[in-house]
């Protein structure tokens, strides 16, 4: 496959909010060709293609939505430095379709393996729920399930959200296999959410690696096509089936500041006997889910109440038509459900209102 410029800007010049027609359009001509007759559709839209020759266990996603909240067409463009950015858009639309060629390149290099390419990632990772859902006999053939849907130029993810992920036996022996020439990977545990999270508690080592992209989800986003290249390079040549596998996905590791609500959170809605998880909590978390599925109203409002008390009208009015990406909804529900008390939950919302107006990711 060759990963020309000219590709390059075309490949990106497609909006794939979930479920719209450019999404669709952009699979038919990028994805299908590529796969041939091996490949189906499962019931959430997932597509699946199975390149496996023998009995390997290694399953490889990426997923094919972005943020975009209007489909349709934009431009792109490629600076001196083969970093590449959106001239008129939302997003460049990275987040994930570097994954997505990066896929494709060991599809085409006939690397034996499982490939799925998921859908609605962006709005809760409703493909990959499917999968664990309805599909665990499918994901139980694997020893390691490899997302490409990270951020940076480094990246070999530990732990995602609630905490491990992928044992750091397995993340070392990657990072040393992906460290070379241009290319330098560590374990990494700031992880916060991809579709191979929810694949842990079938799957022993789940991970995430980093693609080359950077500001996702803001008209700011970039890509370094260097690192790409050279990522590409590597995963083609690379051993997969020699990992180790040491992560017992019956076993939840939780990170040391994560703190299970339903510890201290009663049926009744209750305050926990514990410490006051509270109904502040459980509304604000609700809100979260409920503007990941596209209604952002209720979570717009408490951002507001909680910046402007007196008057949370006017600070509506503001934000009702700024951006609101899923990555910085999926940041501020992860914070909420870490929060101990009330001041906890502010706290999260005005970093999502940080977010929202100045395009910065707090982690």
């Amino acid at each position: 496959m060759a990963i020309t410029n000219t590709f390059i800007k075309d490949f990106f010049s497609y909006k794939r909010p979930h479920g719209s027609e450019t999404e669709q359009q952009w699979i038919d001509r990028f994805i299908l060709p590529k796969l041939g007759d091996n490949y189906h559709y499962d019931e959430a839209g997932n597509i699946h293609c199975d390149m496996r020759t023998a009995n390997e266990r290694t399953l490889f996603t990426a997923h094919v939505d972005t943020v975009h909240r209007e489909a349709g067409r934009q431009k792109v463009g490629i600076d001196k430095e083969q970093v590449v950015r959106v001239l008129d858009g939302e997003c460049l639309g990275a987040d994930d379709g570097a994954g997505v060629l990066v896929l494709l390149a060991m599809i085409e290099a006939k690397v034996p393996a499982y490939y799925v390419f998921t859908r609605c990632e962006e709005r809760g990772g409703v493909g990959a729920k499917h999968l664990a859902d309805t599909h665990a006999e499918l994901l139980a053939q694997f020893d390691r399930a490899i997302a490409f849907d990270r951020r940076g130029t480094s990246s070999v993810i530990t732990h995602q959200g609630w905490g491990r992920c992928c044992s750091d036996k397995f993340a070392y022996a990657l990072s040393d296999l992906m460290s070379y020439d241009e290319l330098m990977f560590a374990p990494d545990d700031s992880g916060v959410y991809t579709d191979t999270a929810e694949f842990v508690g079938i799957i022993p080592e789940c991970t995430n690696i980093s693609v080359g992209y950077l500001k996702e989800h803001t008209k700011e986003e970039s890509l370094d096509l260097r690192h790409l290249d050279a990522l590409i390079d590597c995963v083609v040549a690379l051993e997969w089936e020699s990992l180790p596998v040491e992560r017992d996905p019956a076993v939840d590791e939780y990170k040391d500041d994560y703190k299970n609500p339903w510890d201290t959170w009663s049926v009744s809605g209750v305050a926990g006997k514990n410490k006051g998880y509270s109904e502040y909590n459980a509304n604000v978390y609700t809100a979260c889910e409920d503007a990941l599925a596209g209604e952002p109203e209720e979570l717009i409002w408490l951002m507001c109440e909680a910046l402007n008390p007196a008057d949370p009208d006017e600070l509506f009015e503001y934000l009702w038509n700024m951006p609101m990406p899923d990555q910085a909804v999926q940041n501020c529900m992860q914070a909420v459900d870490y929060a101990l008390d009330d001041l906890d939950v502010e706290t999260a919302l005005y970093e999502l209102y940080g977010y929202v107006v100045d395009g910065e990711l707090y982690q």
